[in-house]
């Protein structure tokens, strides 16, 4: 088969581009850093680097791009799961602060119990408020199955919260001290004088006594009497904050700040006794 000039022609520029090639690579390795060849490296580089570096910054915006394009799944994957990590250390956070709180109040009932040890009670959680602001009632988890029965005093570790005022099968009601058709019999620790508890329905109870000269003072500790023989007597209710006389002259008033933080409630302790019929407490009409 005949062979054109042309092929020859090409063939033998090939051999001599691949000669030369060898020769400089082989010149290049052999000679030292003075040499001509390295010499001309550095030259041209001198030359074209700030022609790269143009380019560099030109082209780097871009670079940046392509890469984070091809890396933006993975990245909206880590940053999903780092924002549902936060969501759940959150989570974590708010239920052991929960706990916390859960463990102090029982630390606290547990306490009352071991110092009140001649009154026998029941454990109970808060399941209910009463929506309205004309009635202070809360529901418990406890009720005649478990041996609550009406007029049953509820207290904290703080003090009186109220009693009993309906007993079902298994949930109760109770009527806060602050309710306003609460009325239970108390006296001034201190002074020792008698009188009635009554409600407010704004967080706050009054405290007469029938005695015109009886000594009471702001700081002095209203605690139960245990007049009608189901509510304990001893149990704290609350500081005198201010102390009046009713314009008849024939009974004096004060107001106390019950010691109980109704608004923090969630265990209370249900004091057990045999048959509370007897007590001192206006029920609604």
């Amino acid at each position: 088969m005949p062979v054109s000039p042309g092929s020859d022609r090409s063939r033998t520029i090939l051999i001599i581009i691949i000669v030369v090639c060898i020769s400089v690579v082989t010149l290049y390795s052999r000679e030292g850093d003075r040499g001509p060849l390295h010499k001309a490296q550095g030259f041209f580089l001198d030359m074209t680097a700030p022609v790269s570096s143009v380019f560099a910054k030109m082209f780097r915006p871009v670079k940046d791009g392509v890469v984070n394009l091809i890396h933006l799944p993975t990245l909206s994957k880590e940053k999903a799961d780092l924002q549902e990590e936060i969501v759940e250390l959150r989570r974590e956070r708010i239920e052991s602060k929960k706990m916390e709180n859960e463990l102090r109040e029982l630390k606290s009932l547990l306490r009352w119990q071991e110092n009140q040890a001649e009154f026998e009670n029941l454990g109970a959680d808060i399941i209910g408020q009463s929506p309205n602001n004309w009635q202070r009632l809360m529901i418990v988890n406890r009720g005649a199955d478990s041996g609550v029965k009406k007029y049953m005093s509820v207290v904290t570790a703080e003090g009186l919260v109220g009693r009993i005022i309906s007993a079902g099968s298994r949930s109760s009601v109770v009527q806060l001290i602050t309710d306003s058709r609460a009325s239970i019999g108390a006296r001034d620790q201190r002074s020792r004088e008698t009188g009635i508890i009554e409600g407010k329905n704004d967080n706050t109870i009054r405290f007469t006594t029938m005695r015109e000269d009886a000594i009471l003072a702001v700081g002095d500790v209203i605690e139960t009497s245990g007049l009608g023989g189901t509510c304990p007597a001893g149990i704290a209710v609350g500081e005198i904050v201010k102390v009046r006389k009713r314009s008849s002259g024939l009974a004096r008033f004060v107001e106390v700040k019950p010691f109980v933080k109704f608004s923090r409630l969630d265990k209370v302790l249900i004091i057990i006794v045999p048959e509370p019929e007897s007590i001192i407490l206006k029920e609604a009409q």
